[in-house]
């Protein structure tokens, strides 16, 4: 019996998505601290993956160029951490742990309120959305936990042909990196398509680690082209988005030039420090709130995918626009 035709769109839960980012605006502080473990766009998680690669090969030449064990370069990082002294040393790295570890914490956190205040009926109460995701804590690091694990060997094995590179400086390594590429990029989108499905199973329907991963996998596996093409559309809105705010503060940049020569002019450096401090924070201030803004859409956009997906009838319709066009 041929499956029948989805009249899901994805336009519709984008529109949707967005009503529920702009009515629920509490919840875009959880977003912000979302944002430390996912962003909710997984495209995003591959081209940071990419990003990495390059970071890693170049930090790889300075080792390389230093010695092949990278010793000398190593023995640099470690004396600039003694000249401090034992005592700094030590305060430094444990308030960093502390601060990382709390960071850690409250994004988890943070991730079962956004996807908690998605699903109220109203507009939820903050306090309310943190006593309720504290349930979910240990199986959502845990599942954290495992997806950072999982991208970080597939970036590592993305980074062995650059090793073999330096090592014999062979023009096969090139292709062999690409091939990788072609491979572990779709990997590292997958792992992150499940993961926000495994998140969803977690919170909404309170499954345990591995079984919301199971559960999560079967999703993918049942609307995969879909997961896709959504996941790509997704990146683009938010892209656009990203491009419009850019331009939008290059804008304001030019009476920002205007105030700032004024007070240079003025010749009062308590004038100078309070505008630049004032514009500084402004400027601080408005990325944090799209930052917040478009974890908050990206996972309501991901949520309402996930509901539909899981409905006893609308989700063994087609989703994929591709397999809608060819479909019989």
């Amino acid at each position: 019996m041929a499956t029948k035709k989805s009249t899901a769109l994805y336009r519709p839960f984008f529109r949707e998505a967005w009503n529920l980012t702009r009515t629920r605006r509490g919840l875009w502080i959880f977003g912000i601290f979302a944002a430390i473990l996912s962003t909710g766009g997984v495209v995003d998680v591959a081209l940071a993956s990419i990003k990495k690669i390059k970071g890693g090969g170049n930090l790889l030449e300075q080792l390389m160029d230093s010695t092949f064990i990278g010793y000398e370069l190593a023995a640099q990082y470690m004396t600039q951490v003694q000249i401090l002294g034992s005592d700094t040393s030590s305060a430094i790295i444990i308030s960093s742990a502390a601060v990382a570890g709390l960071l850690i914490v409250m994004a988890t956190i943070s991730q079962g309120a956004l996807i908690l205040g998605l699903k109220k009926n109203h507009v939820p109460d903050s306090v309310e959305l943190k006593k309720e995701a504290r349930v979910h804590f240990w199986p959502l690091l845990g599942l954290g936990i495992l997806n950072k694990v999982l991208t970080s060997m597939l970036i590592v094995l993305m980074m062995l042909p650059l090793f073999y590179f330096y090592i014999s400086t062979s023009s096969y390594s090139a292709v062999l990196f690409f091939i990788l590429m072609l491979v572990f990029v779709p990997a590292i989108i997958v792992i992150n398509i499940i993961y926000m499905f495994a998140l969803m199973e977690i919170v909404l329907r309170e499954k345990s680690l591995f079984d919301s991963i199971h559960l999560g996998a079967q999703l993918f596996a049942k609307q995969w082209i879909a997961t896709f093409e959504y996941g790509l559309l997704l990146f683009f809105i938010v892209f656009l988005a990203g491009l419009l705010l850019i331009g939008t503060v290059i804008l304001f940049a030019v009476p920002y030039a205007i105030i700032f020569t004024a007070t240079l002019l003025t010749g009062s450096l308590s004038l100078f420090i309070t505008v630049n401090t004032v514009f500084a924070i402004a400027l601080v201030a408005v990325f944090m709130v799209f930052g917040g803004v478009s974890v908050t859409f990206q996972y309501a956009a991901w949520y309402l995918f996930f509901k539909r997906g899981i409905h006893k009838a609308h989700g063994k319709k087609l989703f994929s626009k591709i397999l809608r066009l060819v479909h019989v």
